[in-house]
């Protein structure tokens, strides 16, 4: 018998702030204006932005239905998130960069109150967090080749940014699907932050 391609038993997943909706006209310009002067970087399309809280890897299916247990509490003890897009950085840095990224901030600390209840949570599930530190950023692009200086482009970015303050009121689990062009999320699970004051 044929196997069922809908009939997985494990998903490649995390959980992330999703940024296209709140931020979308801020990332389809800038990643339209970069697209165009800096064509060695894949970009990422502006639906695909987002700020990773947890990365899983390959899970099973079991597992998500515990997460998304555990996720729903969380979700309850926090109200919307207020977010900015501020400067531009890279990895491993910008001088010769793998990848481009924005840092996102959050001005009272909540976001980072939010990101270590979830790691507590989840540790209880036997997944550790990564040990260096959190430094919330979304990725924008990935460096196949570029020639020449990025300074003026680094410049261009400035000006840009910070973008207004915005807020996001829920989180999701997604999955992460390989495809020959680059990555595709699909969301399973979403998660309102819906703690009332």
């Amino acid at each position: 018998m044929a196997e069922d391609p809908l009939d997985f038993t494990s998903v490649r997943a995390f959980l992330a702030i999703p940024l296209e909706d709140i931020f979308h006209e801020e990332l389809d310009g800038l990643l339209r204006s970069l697209s165009r002067q800096m064509p060695g970087v894949r970009w990422v399309e502006s639906v695909q932005a987002h700020l990773t809280l947890h990365f899983f890897g390959n899970i099973s299916i079991l597992q998500v239905e515990r997460i998304d247990a555990s996720m729903r509490i969380i979700a309850n003890l926090y109200g919307p998130l207020d977010l900015t897009l501020s400067g531009l950085g890279g990895f491993p840095d910008l001088n010769k960069p793998d990848i481009l990224w924005l840092a996102v901030q959050e001005r009272t600390g909540e976001l980072l109150s939010f990101r270590k209840a979830i790691k507590d949570e989840l540790r209880c599930f036997g997944f550790e967090a990564e040990a260096r530190a959190f430094l919330p950023r979304v990725t924008i692009g990935r460096v196949k080749m570029i020639r020449g200086d990025i300074n003026p482009f680094r410049a261009k970015i400035h000006l840009e940014l910070p973008a207004p303050e915005k807020t996001a009121d829920h989180f999701v689990l997604y999955q992460r699907h390989r495809l020959p062009k680059g990555a595709r999320y699909e969301i399973l699970k979403t998660y309102p932050l819906s703690k009332k004051i």
